[in-house]
Formats: structure tokens, sequence, C-alpha cells
């Protein structure tokens, strides 16, 4: 009877006991490489096949920051023009964005030439040359389907109806008027950099995407980085824009009326955007 017994447990451990070479190792989807397989270990005699890591097929919405080494929470550090937005249509007073410089910052003596990010994904709609007053330039453009819908709608809320019969009271001749669809998207202008944007109309966009350098291009004594939000009609369709320039053409100026005072594409605060982290 106890060598029954004895014969018994000896059993049972034996079923309890793990099996070399047959659990399954789950690698994470941000691994760069496989770990070698150990020398020592069995094969398992019915290999379980691991099934590859999905691929992710929704966006997520994601904000970033515009500037290296700076952080959403750290530019107000650096935040040295605010927004003022003008008092009427038509016009173009005030300071439709923000600029961000320092003449030293770390180890950094200046602000010139450090890298410019997309804060948002996106299409770009619009590259500029080195012409007053944004200078070196590129438009970002984000569709409102594309952001969370609790944001969409506080942006739309904040938009006003635009005026019919708009009287400029600055050069502005010919002043295009966009298609309205609809549909509506935030456009993010990154202006004064350091260099000609590289990207073409249409070309895709992502967050934390390296879009130039810092610059003091266009109509700017320091370098800084100007960066203008504007909500309006999808698709926005002009070339080319300048102002305060005796070369600008007449399609140049009325493309900068049409972008800065003729109600279509009206001032968002930044920080709107910004501070809309998931």
């Amino acid at each position: 009877m106890r060598k029954f017994l004895l014969l018994l447990v000896v059993a049972i451990l034996s079923a309890c006991r793990p099996v070399g070479g047959t659990s399954t190792v789950i690698i994470p989807a941000t691994a760069t490489e496989t770990p070698a397989p150990s020398e020592t270990a069995q094969p398992s005699p019915s290999p379980t096949a691991i099934p590859p890591s999905p691929t992710p097929t929704d966006e997520h919405f994601a904000v970033c920051s515009p500037l290296e080494d700076e952080t959403i929470d750290s530019l107000p550090l650096i935040l040295v023009n605010p927004l003022v937005t003008p008092n009427a249509w038509g016009t173009d007073f005030g300071h439709p964005g923000l600029d961000f410089a320092y003449y030293q910052r770390g180890e950094r003596l200046s602000i010139e030439g450090i890298k410019v990010y997309a804060i948002l994904s996106g299409l770009v709609a619009l590259t500029l040359e080195d012409h007053y007053p944004y200078g070196y330039a590129v438009v970002i453009e984000t569709p409102l389907s594309a952001l969370p819908e609790s944001l969409g709608q506080t942006l739309m809320a904040g938009y006003e109806a635009v005026p019919e019969d708009l009287e400029y009271q600055y050069n502005c001749p010919n002043v295009p008027t966009p298609t309205v669809t609809g549909d509506y998207s935030l456009y993010h202008l990154y202006a004064h950099l350091g260099s000609p944007p590289v990207f073409a109309t249409g070309d895709s966009i992502t967050c934390g995407q390296l879009l130039g350098t810092v610059g003091s291009s266009g109509w700017s004594s320091n370098p800084h980085l100007h960066l203008e939000t504007r909500l309006g009609p999808s698709g926005l369709e002009i070339p080319t824009m300048a102002h305060y320039q005796s070369n600008a053409t007449v399609e140049q100026l009325g493309n900068y009326c049409l972008w800065r005072s003729s109600g279509y594409y009206q001032i968002v605060d930044p920080y709107v955007v910004l501070e809309a982290q998931p």
C-alpha cells in the first residue's frame, strides 16, 4: 500500500512539471529584433505559431510640440509675442499668432536653427517663398473630422458668420472667394523658417514631423517661430500670398487678404489645440 501511494505522488508531480520549449513568448510590437533562442532549449514537438502583431488601422489623435527640446508645457516660457486678434474684419491689425524665441536657453545660445515640428497630422496646403510678412513658411491642413468630436464642436462654436460686402481697409485687390462645401479644417502656419520648405501641396504630414528650422525670413527682426492657427473652409486653394512689398503681385495681395482678414479663415488660439492632448 505504501509503495502504491509513493508511485501515485511521483505520477502527479510529473504531470505538473513544465515541459521545456512549449511556452509561447509574446514579442512587444515595439521590439526591433527577436532574441535568439536558447541553445539548450528543446523544440516542442508541436510548436505553437505566434501570430504577427496587428497593424493599427485607426489614426489616433495626437498633439506634438512644435519646437525641438521643448514640451507643450514649456512653450509658455519662451512665448515673446502673444495672440492679439483684430477688432474688425477687413483690417490687418493685431498679431494673429504666437511668437516663440529666446537668446539663451540651457546650452543653446539662440533659437535660430532649432527644428520645427508639425503639431498635428494633416496635408500640406501651401508653401511660401521668402516674401513679406511670413517669409519661408508652410501651412498644414487638418480636417475637423480628424479631430476629437468635442474639440471640433468647440472650434466651430467660435466660428462667426462671414460678413457680406466686406470693405477692406488696406490694399486688397481682387480678393478671391473660397469654395465653401460645409466641410471645415484647421490650418497651422509655421513662418519665418530658415530655408524654403521641401514639401509640395498635398504631401502627407504626421504629428511631430520635421518641417524646417527656426529662422528670420520675411518680416522678422530676430529669429523666431511664428505659429498661426486658423479655422476655415476645407481645401485651401491659394498657391501663394504676400503683402507689404512693392513687388507683390495682385494675386499675392488678394490671397493674403483672403487669408488674413476676409473672415473666411478665422483666428484660433493655438493653445486650444496644444492643450487638447489625449
